[in-house]
């Protein structure tokens, strides 16, 4: 591990000394022992100015894997320095779903002008893929997969994919089609090798291995493949007429994609927004969060504004005022993460959100009395004010409670909206805590000095 931590500098570090150098033929020799994944890395560390004098080194074949691991932003910048013929080149070379990824990234000048320079089989194919929402089945398939008629042996099969291995990589599975095209059945790879050559196809169908339909969710997607321990899977349209297939790989794109989404919009950031953005972009992309919390933060201000008189009576109230806002917070952000992780995971319908959202009520309310009391014995001895100990106490109980009670519903609300679970949540719930949170704090001391006086 170590070694693998020490590899990566080294290596920026001797190419940056060859860039100084002009030294394009060491340069070269570098990349062509490396991994497009380690290349990739080593490109997007770079100014930009060298990013694509380095990459136009590339033979054709390894650009088209470098310029699908690059990241968002060198990605797009190296699409608008290229020409039109550098991107078909390279374009070319890839598999119809990578092939669709890049062009749905192209201005439609560039997607037009490389659409009409490759095969036009391959055009209609890309053309085709681009149909299909970029997040369900059929925006991550690809064309490519092998089939046979259902009449077929074994042998038929064993023909077909010595017939496929120049077109396609990682052949997992044969899918078994009638006359129509309609799916049948799904014969992995593994299945030929152990069975007699003039077997018919359809006795060897794994009948555990489902197929999507192209319009299924990608995050469903993603579910069947660790549902079922599956490494390719078949993609059908509503007649189950067989359209392409998903391999492991882009459903691991497909996750790190939603993973990513998820937490940008917890914290009310762009799916796209990168630490390589522009500063301008990144700007553009935050600041209006970044106003709504501000507003939200007025609210509170406004509670605490309100109870200004009880704050004069007992000054001690000050103190304690971040730990109720920040307990509150903290407790309905656990909360907050588990049922957007569980909504992503359909672990969380709207069929069982009573249950859940009991369950965590209990534990916010289990949660609120340990912590209240706690905090009420140290205010207590701390001050020795009995009634403060007293209503920081009672304010914390109802903070916790409120707070994981909120971190089921905001994500739950949004969800019935149709709007993605995770989008500006965080925002939402803070606001909610800390609003809340003083006005029962201070709410509980204004009524509980005067019943005192």
């Amino acid at each position: 591990m170590q070694e693998d931590k020490k590899k990566k500098p080294t290596s920026l570090a001797t190419l940056k000394d060859l860039i100084s150098r002009n030294r394009e033929f060491d340069i070269i020799d570098l990349f062509s022992d490396m991994h497009p994944a380690d290349i990739a890395d080593l490109i997007d560390e770079l100014e930009e100015e060298d990013r694509l004098h380095l990459f136009t080194l590339l033979n054709v074949d390894k650009a088209s894997d470098v310029i699908l691991e690059l990241s968002d932003s060198s990605r797009e910048q190296l699409i608008e320095d290229l020409s039109n013929e550098q991107l078909t080149d390279i374009i070319e070379e890839m598999e119809s779903d990578d092939k669709a990824d890049i062009i749905a990234e192209l201005s439609d000048d560039q997607a037009k002008a490389v659409l009409d320079a490759i095969e036009p089989e391959e055009s209609q194919e890309v053309q085709e893929l681009l149909r299909y929402a970029e997040d369900t089945a059929g925006g991550i398939m690809q064309s490519e997969l092998v089939s046979v008629g259902r009449q077929a042996t074994i042998n038929d099969a064993f023909q077909a994919v010595v017939d496929a291995k120049d077109d396609m990589e990682n052949i997992h599975n044969i899918f078994v089609v009638d006359h129509e095209n309609k799916l049948v059945g799904t014969v992995p790879l593994q299945n030929l090798i152990t069975m007699k050559r003039f077997t018919p196809i359809v006795d060897v169908i794994d009948e555990d291995i489902p197929s999507v339909r192209a319009d299924m969710d990608q995050e469903e997607v993603a579910r069947l493949f660790k549902k079922y321990d599956l490494v390719s899977v078949g993609v059908v349209d509503a007649d189950n007429r067989l359209l392409g297939r998903i391999t492991i790989d882009d459903v691991v794109d497909a996750i790190q994609e939603e993973t990513s989404e998820d937490i940008y919009r917890i914290a009310g950031l762009g799916h796209n927004d990168t630490i390589f953005n522009k500063t301008v972009d990144s700007v553009k992309k935050r600041l209006p969060w970044l106003y709504l919390n501000l507003m939200t933060a007025l609210t509170s201000v406004l509670v605490i504004g309100f109870f200004e008189d009880t704050i004069k009576l007992m000054v001690a109230l000050v103190f304690f005022m971040p730990i109720i806002a920040g307990l509150g917070g903290n407790a309905g952000g656990q909360t907050l993460a588990l049922i957007i992780r569980g909504i992503a995971l359909g672990e969380v319908t709207f069929e069982n959100a009573k249950r859940v959202l009991a369950r965590q009520i209990a534990v916010g309310v289990t949660n609120g009395v340990a912590v209240g009391l706690v905090i009420a014995m140290i205010a207590y001895f701390w001050k020795g004010i009995p009634i403060l100990g007293l209503v920081i106490g009672l304010a914390m109980i109802i903070s916790v409670f409120a707070g994981t009670m909120v971190g089921v519903l905001i994500p739950l609300a949004l969800k019935r909206m149709k709007l993605d679970p995770a989008l500006g949540s965080n925002i939402l719930l803070t606001a909610f805590t800390d609003a809340f949170g003083f006005l029962c704090y201070l709410g509980l001391a204004t009524v509980l000095i005067k019943l005192m006086a």
